[in-house]
């Protein structure tokens, strides 16, 4: 009866409850409507007006252009009549025109007549980049009149270019006061805290009503950006200025037909005024009609809850008590009878799921496990007799089939009459057995682990650092045994020096601040002292604050990084530090230091020609004489094969250095029987004169050194002009390499004849690049570069397969019997699949034995003699003709050459010059014919350019002559039109 008269003032304050809410809901529903509606409308309205604005505006300033437009075109319509009708007094006549047009347009600051490159052609100043906003994009209304950017005058004010083009090479240049466009923005009318501004295409201000002064001539402030042109005003809603942080509604007129944009905005502050007095007075409705409703709640509630008070009071000591059996998982159970019945609680049936609340002795004693069944059926005998208490932990089936531990206690207590009853409690404690199980399982598995772990683990006490255990394995890496250790502290294994340091750690380590990863010096018992890397882990050992330790040796270890990190940073052959290790050095050191690169060629022809311990032998002895440069003036550095770069600090003269450094290379290297000279080129770059980090003035130093190189000198000083050639190299290597991709390049063919009939046996392949203006880029210009580059690889496979394709075409001309020879520099030879190349060709074009030949020159034999013979010979094999090119000019050997699978030996044009009225020249060449037909090669003379010097030839048994005399390089087409001619003749 209690429990519904409790419930039933509740009722009517849950009704009362919902009641109330809903009309707050209601009520703050439609409040919200009309304040979204009235936002809307302002916002609305704001944005029109902006636009509005903007588009007025946009048009005001439209017609001062305009009128600016005019004036200037007449002025321009003046000066060309002045220049038609009376050039010479044309610009005195034009002078006095601008000044009036000056006095008529006060906007105008000034106007000069300037050529197409902005230079002055009356008085005034100039724009020498006028060429670079007289674009499509910044012209006025699609007429004449261009404007450009922003410039400051001397006096500090900001004006802005104009221009107009008054004929062909005469341009009106007016530069126009901002005053003009201030005064569109002034008179707007935006409010208070309203803004507009006119800007350019280049994002600069022209004019702004707020601030004039400190923004005008700035550039617009992110996020803000240069719109594209528009035909309509473009609404920009609610922005954020990031000039003072105020929101505003905005619109921007981008006209299409005038390079301005005007901006346009009203304070969203003012704007928003009077709706925020709405959004106030609405907010208080709510909370005035919240707080009378609560006010009421209070009342009803006060009333309701005292009558509820006393059936809560009631219930709460059962609840109390069934709490307390089911948190602690403790049941009730009895036993009596003459035949004894065990009954249980329902909580007990609940917490060992059991089907029924009694069962006989026999049917409880079932469910115990076997191993404990015996020994707790005579306990619970003599409880029954009154001979004790019972006090057990036993296992027990439980109905679900799983086998619990419980804890029983019970004792005899007086039943109804005479009878006695076994009752008491009896508590689940499965959870702990498994924990305390799961605990002493962890603990022999960690013994386990600690124990045969094989690196060394120990356990110390953070306030004695006294060893508190220790595994096999630190006892097998220290010499200690258990016994020592367990009477030692961690002090003991470390050197005194860190003991300081180690009672500090320690300390951090007790108030929370945990070991880190570290690398320190730890003693073996014999004294002898290793690296370890130790790993730390705080836990609590035996009711102490201990941490545990992993000792790691890390000595091998580390002296491989040692070793790693050294052969990083020095050249492994020479011990010297690479390039990019001194360029660490130098920045990680002072900015004040000279870089001398030293290019010593010779050193790979050393390897190449006596092998490579003499090449090494000759570069550690290079090593060791600039080693001892560097011990005196800085560092030393080797970049492979031949380079090596000084690094001179400090306080040390540069010049002394230089001084010393040039004696050095000077030198010839002694061999183990022989004297070499090296070829030494020097280039010379400082910081921070060159360069505010190394990189810059290494590679500064390096292209001084290229430069001495090409200008055959022995030392060059870095300048700017140095840095503007090998930009212009790089510039072109890519346009070479553009015009590999698209086929820019052409063939021009000379024909060899022979020295005595006059008829053509052969014809030369000279590679020529046209340019579009009709000109041709010389060789000499790009072929280095390209052999520097690496570019030669492809260009020379071009060259061989266009070289095939006329082959292909005098054979089809029946010429087939002229073969064409192709010139081949030394990266084709050592670099690249030259024999596969010719293969390819002559595969491709269907081309016979003999049909291409190859032209190379001694000094690109002699790099490396024994690729070049290998090379050579499959080309001979494979029946490409080889010539030996410029024969007399290089320093190969005689009987090296005469192994080589040559056909022809070209004599070089030098010696050909003036051969017949010239003795030297004359012996030079009856020198090099008789040398050549002793090898039983045909001999080719080179620039034959008069009659008496091919009679000459043809007397003393030339066999082939080449030269401008017999005919120029030419076009296919025009060589097989030359030889028709001479087939026909």
């Amino acid at each position: 009866m209690d429990s519904p008269v409790s419930r039933t003032p509740a009722h009517p304050l849950r009704v009362m409850v919902i009641a109330g809410v809903a009309v707050a809901l209601l009520l703050a529903g439609a409040l919200i409507t009309m304040l979204w509606n009235d936002r809307n409308s302002r916002l609305e309205a704001a944005q029109r007006q902006t636009m509005a604005l903007a588009s007025g505006s946009s048009r005001l300033l439209r017609a001062q252009l305009v009128t600016w437009e005019r004036a200037l075109r007449g002025s321009a319509s003046d000066c060309r009549e002045f220049y038609r009708q009376v050039p010479d007094q044309a610009p005195a006549l034009f002078e006095a025109s601008l000044r009036g047009v000056l006095e008529r347009n006060q906007d105008l600051a000034s106007v000069t007549l300037v050529d197409d490159h902005g230079a002055p052609l009356s008085a005034g100043v100039g724009d020498p980049t006028l060429q670079s906003w007289v674009v499509a994009e910044n012209r006025l209304l699609s007429g004449g009149l261009y404007l450009g950017a922003l410039e400051q005058t001397p006096d500090q004010h900001w004006v802005l270019r104009a221009a107009l083009q008054v004929q062909p090479g005469q341009w009106l240049l007016t530069r126009v006061r901002l005053g003009a466009f201030q005064d569109v923005v002034s008179g707007l009318d935006l409010g208070r805290d309203g803004t507009a501004s006119i800007g350019n295409r280049y994002g600069q201000l022209l004019a702004h009503s707020r601030d004039p002064e400190q923004l005008v001539g700035k550039k617009l402030a992110r996020p803000m950006k240069v719109l594209q042109p528009s035909p309509e005003v473009i609404k920009q809603g609610t922005v954020i200025s990031p000039y003072d942080g105020q929101r505003r509604i905005a619109a921007v007129s981008v006209p299409t037909d005038y390079p301005l944009s005007l901006y346009a905005s009203l304070s969203y502050q003012e704007v928003m005024a009077g709706w925020y007095l709405l959004l106030y007075a609405s907010i208080g409705i709510i909370l005035l009609y919240l707080a009378g409703f609560a006010y009421l709640l209070y009342r009803v509630g006060r009333s309701t809850r005292h009558q509820q008070q006393l059936s809560e009071e009631v219930q709460a000591g059962n609840a109390e008590l069934a709490l307390a059996h089911e948190v602690g998982k403790v049941g009730t159970w009895s036993i009596h009878g003459a035949r004894p019945i065990v009954y249980w609680s329902a909580l007990t049936q609940q917490m060992l799921s059991l089907a029924g609340r009694s069962t006989s002795l026999e049917g409880f004693l079932s469910r115990v496990h076997e191993e404990d069944r015996a020994w707790l059926n005579d306990m619970l005998l003599r409880a029954l007799a009154g001979k004790g208490a019972l006090n057990a932990m036993f296992r027990l089936r439980s109905g679900d089939g799983s086998l619990r531990w419980l804890s029983a206690r019970g004792e005899l207590v007086d039943d109804a009459g005479d009878s006695k009853r076994l009752a008491g409690a009896v508590v689940d404690i499965s959870e702990r057995v498994n924990t305390e199980a799961r605990a002493q399982e962890a603990q022999r598995q960690f013994r386990l682990v600690f124990d045969r772990n094989p690196a060394p683990f120990w356990i110390f006490d953070l306030v004695t650092l006294r060893f508190l255990e220790v595994n096999q394995a630190a006892i097998d890496q220290y010499g200690y045994s258990r016994e020592e250790f367990l009477a030692m502290s961690i002090l003991d294994i470390r050197p005194a020096v860190e003991w300081d340091e180690i009672r500090q750690s320690a300390g951090r380590a007790l108030s929370g601040d945990l070991l880190g990863l570290q690398i320190s010096t730890h003693l073996r018992k014999d004294g002898s002292a290793f690296l370890v890397q130790g790993h730390f882990a705080k836990l609590e050992f035996d009711g102490r604050n201990a941490c545990l330790v992993l000792a790691e040796d890390v000595s091998q270890r580390l002296r491989y990084e040692n070793e790693l990190a050294y052969r990083a940073s020095h050249h492994a052959g020479t011990g010297l530090l690479t390039v990019r290790a001194l360029s660490e050095r130098l920045d990680a050191g002072s900015r004040g230091y000279t870089i001398a690169h030293v290019q010593l060629r010779g050193l790979q022809m050393i390897t190449d020609t006596l092998g490579r311990d003499a090449g090494e032998e000759a570069l550690r002895a290079v090593s060791v004489r600039l080693g001892g440069l560097a011990s005196r003036y800085g560092l030393l550095a080797h970049q492979p094969a031949e380079d090596f770069v000084l690094a001179i600090e400090g306080e040390r003269d540069p010049q002394l250095a230089l001084d010393a450094l040039m004696a050095a290379v000077a030198e010839p290297i002694r061999g183990r029987d022989t004297y070499h000279q090296l070829e030494a080129r020097i280039g010379v770059a400082s910081c921070p004169l060159d360069g505010e980090l190394a990189e810059q003035v290494l590679g500064r130093a390096a292209q001084a050194a290229h430069a001495a190189r090409e200008s055959g000198v022995a030392l060059l000083h870095f300048n700017a002009g140095m840095a503007a050639h090998y930009t212009e190299r790089l510039q072109l290597a890519g346009r070479i390499h553009i015009a590999i991709d698209r086929g820019e390049f052409l063939l021009h063919f000379q024909p060899i004849m022979d020295a005595a009939e006059g008829s053509p046996v052969a014809l030369e392949a000279l590679l020529r690049w046209p340019q579009l203006d009709g000109s041709f880029i010389p060789p000499a210009d790009f072929i280095q570069l390209c052999e520097d580059t690496g570019l030669i690889i492809a260009l020379g496979r071009w060259v061989i397969h266009a070289a095939a394709r006329a082959q292909q075409q005098l054979s089809a001309a029946g010429w087939q019997h002229l073969p064409i020879a192709v010139n081949v520099s030394a990266v084709q030879l050592f670099n690249s699949d030259l024999v596969g190349e010719f293969s390819r060709a002559m595969q491709d074009h269907g081309l016979a034995r003999g049909a291409l030949q190859m032209e190379l020159t001694e000094s690109v034999l002699m790099r490396n003699p024994t690729q070049a013979l290998q090379t050579l010979g499959h080309l001979h094999a494979n029946g490409v003709g080889v010539a030996l090119d410029d024969f007399g000019t290089g320093f190969s050997s005689m009987s090296y050459l005469q192994h080589l699978p040559l056909d022809s030996l070209k004599i070089d044009r030098g010696f050909v010059t003036d051969v017949e009225s010239n003795p030297r020249n004359a012996a030079i060449c009856r020198a090099l014919l008789s040398l050549g037909h002793s090898m039983g090669l045909s001999v080719i003379a080179e620039g034959v350019e008069t009659e008496g010097q091919r009679r000459w030839l043809a007397a003393h048994g030339c066999d082939q002559v080449q030269g401008y005399l017999l005919g120029r390089p030419m076009p296919l087409e025009q060589v097989l039109a030359m030889l028709d001619e001479s087939r026909s003749a």
